[in-house]
C-alpha cells in the first residue's frame, strides 16, 4: 500500500468552487465532477514547488 503524501511540494489539491470542497484527485469519479455538489469543473490547488517568477521591467517612463 502507497501512502500518499498530504503537504509538500508536489501536492494536488482540487477545490470545488460551489461547495468549497478540498479532496484529492483520487477522490473525484471518472467523470471529475465534485464528489459533494457535482459540480463540473474543479480548480487545481498547488502548494509551493514552483520558483516565482519575476515580472519583467518595461524600461519605459
Amino acid at each position: 500500500m502507497r501512502i500518499t503524501p498530504l503537504r509538500g511540494t508536489g501536492v494536488t489539491w482540487l477545490k470545488c468552487p460551489a461547495c468549497r470542497l478540498k479532496c484529492r484527485p483520487t477522490a473525484v469519479g471518472a467523470n471529475g465532477r465534485c464528489p459533494r455538489c457535482g459540480h463540473d469543473s474543479l480548480l487545481k490547488l498547488s502548494f509551493g514547488g514552483r520558483a516565482v517568477q519575476p515580472v519583467p521591467e518595461t524600461g519605459q517612463g
